[in-house]
């Protein structure tokens, strides 16, 4: 499967002892058996801080390459192992649980990784974030890790979270206490995002179709951040809005992928690692092209600035720091001050091997080339010290620029190239010289003890011939010896201590007169001999400018190699110049954008605050013609009540009129017409204000027609 992904499968490390996975950092109340492949419990140890495990550091820091990070977090038992193992084309990189009790502790890396163009993909497994013995500090120590350290975070959940049960994830809310951005201890919080990694959530057993508020279908992402992290508006803040706020606001992208069930047989899937061809093809599909979405589109671990990247070596020095960092309650984890440190220690480093490379690499050139002695002339047309110095050290150049220009400024680069340098060059080394000074110093003295051990071999059958000379040998013969041992000595004399060997030669030759004088012709012969002494003593003369011509070669070979070294330098400038234009171009890009955005935003809420008033005018118009209709209504019915009620009172009024005309009495009759106008009026009062509060009036109309009924009655003349 990862050849279909362009991808390759690379072990890390040459022993077939490692396995699948090992503990990058474990709590520490556990440890990690090598040889057992095993983690146990500490007895009597509380857990109360992280410590790093130095076999998977070691594995991590193997990597020079770029990194990009897979890590997977969320609650226990929700599958994130077996997520990851597929993602090595397998189904047990990391080992599975099969019980309610959580099987990863800490966070656990793939000793198996994914590469493809100088880019290798490193998988995390972390510890779930509501494990049984983990306290919330716990959580949210391992969540700042493990985002601090991935490029691609998984948040992997079962089902589909409710916007409620947002609150058990207050680990992600403390993200805004638990992690700074600069070393200055400022508010950093909107800048998260340009350091923090992607997110995508997981929603494991999903069978619904995600819907919006009216019931259409949306695809996850917007189910997510328009139903789950929608914050509910209120004055105060509730914990599920601050978790909701952390998770749109510090990641720099968000997306949601589902994945059905697996199975929904039991068996099935407790022996899932080894029922691939059980599960559900739904599942395996899907599953499939979420594994090729994520590692066609992770992208390389950046570091602290623009275009920086991580490679595995910075990554496992990040991992020391940031540990650090958590474990001590009075410090908080620094992006700066960590990026600052794990340069510091690279540079170290990568200087450190390169070093040791130097001498390494310069052993073997100089075995190749038949060993010491060698030539010192680099102009000469064979090997020697300087010409494989050059060699070795230009290679360290370019590999101390690859090594660091993706991720070093420009005083740390020259730092790193005068620090190589003068170990090389310079004092720097525990001998108080450089490198290339000690070679040297040993390469003189190799030749001049060859030398001597030559001059002395050519010299020894001489020196038989005149201990005890031949009857025919004369000075002649002594002279042509001498040539042919000066002819052989030439050839075969290797270093830049030949010639001062072969003066002292020169030298041992003028104090052996007394026994040149039992040579045959020596008298005759005397003068020349002198003259050769002479010749020879102007050719030590041309010997020794020769010499001092070579050491100003090497003194001009070695300031050529510092102006390339100030050359290097200077394009270092250059390109962090261009660098530093081009993010200042991206910064005023992303001002200008942001601008725009701000204007954009503006707009919107004027236009949403215009559109909110015209609702709330509309709803006051409403109201005021709702109410003024009841108005109406009740003074309609006030009206007719009033109406009817002065009918009533003048057909009463004229029947007692009436009745009165036929009484005997009058007075009698005027009692019980007052009484009988009271009573009315009485009713009609109460009437009228149980059923029309607001209509009093017509109560008091009542009353004035009953009032004028009385007048009347009372004015109208007797009929007796």
């Amino acid at each position: 499967m990862a050849a279909q992904r362009n991808l390759s499968v690379k072990s890390l490390g040459q022993s077939q002892s490692i396995p699948p996975s090992l503990p990058l950092v474990l709590p520490n109340n556990l440890e990690y058996d090598l040889g057992t492949h095993t983690v146990r419990r500490k007895p009597g140890v509380e857990r109360s801080s992280l410590t790093v495990v130095a076999e998977a550091m070691s594995l991590l820091a193997s990597i020079d390459d770029p990194v990009a990070v897979v890590a997977v977090t969320g609650p226990c038992r929700t599958g994130k192992s077996y997520m990851l193992s597929r993602m090595l084309g397998s189904s047990d990189a990391f080992q599975l649980g099969h019980s309610w009790e959580p099987e990863t502790f800490g966070i656990w890396m793939s000793t198996k990784v994914l590469t493809r163009d100088g880019l290798t993909v490193v998988l995390l497994d972390t510890e779930g974030i509501d494990a049984v013995d983990a306290k919330t500090r716990n959580d949210a120590s391992l969540l700042v890790l493990t985002i601090l350290t991935c490029s691609l975070l998984v948040f992997n959940t079962t089902s589909v979270p409710k916007q409620g049960q947002l609150e058990k994830l207050q680990c992600f809310a403390e993200l805004a206490e638990a992690v700074r951005i600069w070393k200055s201890g400022e508010l950093d919080h909107e800048e998260f995002s340009r350091h923090f990694p992607d997110l995508l959530w997981l929603l494991r057993d999903s069978t619904l179709i995600p819907t919006d508020e009216d019931g259409n279908p949306i695809d996850a992402r917007s189910y997510l951040t328009k139903r789950i992290l929608k914050e509910s508006g209120r004055f105060r803040q509730t914990p599920s809005d601050m978790v909701s706020r952390a998770i749109t606001s510090f990641f720099p992208s968000l997306d949601c992928r589902t994945l059905p069930p697996p199975s929904s047989d039991t068996t099935v899937m407790q022996n899932i690692e080894t029922s691939h061809d059980k599960l559900d093809p739904e599942f395996n599909q899907a599953m499939e092209d979420l594994v090729k979405d994520i590692l066609s589109s992770v992208k390389p671990k950046q570091g602290f600035g623009q275009g920086k990247t991580v490679t595995g070596r910075q990554l496992a020095g990040l991992v020391q720091h940031f540990v650090a960092a958590l474990n001590d309650p009075r410090a908080l984890p620094t992006l700066q001050t960590a990026w600052d440190a794990a340069l510091k220690a690279l540079v170290k480093d990568a200087v450190r091997e390169l070093q040791e490379r130097y001498v390494r690499e310069m052993r073997q050139g100089i075995q190749q080339a038949g060993g010491m002695p060698l030539e010192e002339d680099p102009n000469n047309s064979v090997p020697s010290m300087m010409s494989l110095h050059q060699a070795v050290f230009e290679g360290l150049l370019d590999t101390l620029k690859g090594r660091l220009h993706s991720f070093c400024e420009a005083a740390e680069m020259t730092q790193a190239v005068v620090d190589l340098t003068a170990r090389v060059n310079g004092t720097q080394d525990d001998s108080g010289r450089g490198i290339l000074s000690s070679l040297l110093s040993e390469n003189r003295s190799s030749s001049e003890s060859f030398c001597n051990q030559l001059v002395q071999n050519l010299y020894q059958p001489i020196s038989e011939k005149l201990a005890s000379p031949p009857d025919n040998y004369d000075i002649k013969a002594l002279e042509a010896d001498l040539a042919q041992l000066k002819a052989t000595y030439d050839e075969e004399a290797r270093g830049p201590c030949k010639h001062k060997v072969y003066l002292q030669f020169a030298e041992f030759l003028e104090g052996q007169k007394t026994t040149f004088s039992t040579i045959k012709g020596y008298q005759e012969e005397d003068y020349k001999l002198q003259e050769e002494t002479r010749r020879r003593e102007a050719e030590v003369a041309n010997l020794q400018e020769e010499r001092l011509q070579v050491e100003r070669q090497v003194a001009l070979s070695m300031k050529e190699q510092q102006d390339q070294v100030e050359m290097l330098i200077a394009e270092f400038g250059r390109e962090v110049q261009n660098l530093r234009e081009e993010e200042k171009e991206r910064r005023d890009a992303m001002l200008r954008n942001l601008q725009v955005q701000m204007e954009e935003k503006a707009q919107q809420n004027v236009a949403m605050l215009e559109d909110l008033s015209r609702r709330q005018e509309g709803m006051v118009q409403q109201q005021m013609e709702a109410m003024q209709q009841q108005q109406r209504q009740q003074m309609e019915g006030m009206m007719e009540m009033a109406k009817a009620i002065q009918e009533r009172n003048d057909k009463l009024a004229r029947d007692m009129q009436e009745q009165a005309q036929k009484a005997k009495s009058p007075g009698f009759l005027d009692n019980i017409l007052g009484s009988v106008v009271d009573i009315v009026k009485q009713g009609a009062s109460l009437f009228l204000m149980s059923k029309f509060p607001l209509v009093g009036a017509a109560a008091a109309v009542g009353a004035g027609a009953a009032q004028a009924v009385t007048s009347r009655t009372a004015k109208a003349p007797s009929t007796k």
